[in-house]
């Protein structure tokens, strides 16, 4: 039996601007069963060859050489369509060994009704066997449901309460959605530790229309949110609007999470920023390139896989390979439009 850290809703408190770098009960057990874990060689690597830089330039990308993350990986499913359905033949996260899975997430007084009862939600927290930096896991909401890689209300509300389950600035949470480098067609996020910050973390979002933002700053333009207080029913409702619209469309989108600076410039307060990416469909795996454009890497952190490119990266160089992810200007304001009047 897997251990379970049970949490309330008086357990989410997020970053305390004192000191960022605190670590939670939550962020104590997940770093103490991720280190117990690389120790009993669970991993297909040590991450103790990974070669850290800042490129210089406006956005401060950070860029982090870990070729044994592409050359190592588990070999992605064939993905053809967004709403691809699940596939009990294909590997799934209910096939993982026992020696993967570090705890179970149980929220107090939560479940979903089954038959006039309340039904259990077993929401998993595994490692990513081929991690891309210090404490990556999967999270695994509903996991005995067998969703495909599609986001509900409750996996994104999931990942903001794990955000602010964690008292690490540095804490991030993210979701590819199929055609968008998912690799596993089951329901999971991301999640992981990284020391530096992140342009997007307090880069300026323009207001279009109530709790919605937009990003222009980055390369690829893509939506923004912010979380109020830690009323996460609200804004994970808001975020799954917009993410249901893509993929009801058939439109591949990346999400991530981070803490940064509150969109109200007036406001000194850390809050958790959502970004949510419309982005082209991308089938099979383009090797020439230094990085593959998927959550981390339209956030600002680049995992490369080729050595021969990493010493010659600049901030234009990856601005270029960025664009390649990025919808046509027509088809990204038809669809901005569309998402825009979702909140009408």
């Amino acid at each position: 039996m897997s251990q379970t850290f049970s949490y309330g809703d008086g357990d989410l408190k997020g970053i305390s601007s004192s000191d960022n770098h605190h670590n939670s009960k939550f962020d104590h057990l997940l770093r103490q069963k991720w280190d117990e874990a690389m120790r009993g060689g669970h991993f297909r690597y040590h991450l103790d060859k990974v070669e850290t830089k800042i490129i210089p330039g406006q956005k401060k990308y950070v860029a982090q050489l870990n070729v044994k993350r592409a050359t190592e990986r588990r070999k992605p499913q064939e993905i053809t369509i967004v709403k691809q359905k699940f596939d009990s033949k294909q590997f799934n996260f209910t096939k993982i060994k026992p020696k993967e899975v570090l705890f179970e997430l149980e929220k107090k007084d939560t479940g979903s009704v089954c038959n006039g009862e309340m039904a259990k939600r077993r929401t998993v927290v595994i490692i990513n066997v081929s991690p891309l930096e210090y404490g990556h896991v999967l999270i695994v909401p509903d996991i005995d449901a067998f969703f495909p890689q599609i986001l509900t209300q409750f996996a994104i509300k999931t990942g903001l309460e794990c955000m602010l389950l964690s008292s690490h600035r540095g804490f991030k949470v993210g979701f590819n959605s199929l055609c968008a480098f998912a690799s596993v067609n089951h329901l999971h996020l991301h999640a992981y530790y990284l020391e530096q910050d992140l342009f997007v973390d307090n880069c300026p979002v323009t207001h279009l229309k109530g709790p919605l933002y937009e990003l222009t700053e980055m390369p690829c333009p893509g939506f923004a949110f912010q979380l109020h207080s830690t009323n996460t029913d609200d804004l994970s409702r808001d975020v799954y609007k917009v993410a249901n619209y893509l993929s009801e469309n058939e439109v591949a989108h990346n999400l991530f999470m981070t803490y940064g600076k509150s969109f109200d410039s007036q406001s000194s307060e850390s809050t958790v920023r959502v970004y949510l990416w419309p982005r082209k469909k991308f089938i099979g795996i383009k090797e020439e390139a230094a990085f593959n454009v998927a959550v981390v890497e339209l956030g600002g952190h680049l995992p490369i896989k080729i050595e021969e490119l990493y010493g010659s990266l600049t901030e234009e160089s990856i601005n270029e390979t960025m664009r390649s992810a990025c919808l046509e200007e027509e088809e990204y304001q038809t669809i901005k439009g569309a998402v825009t009047k979702l909140f009408s």
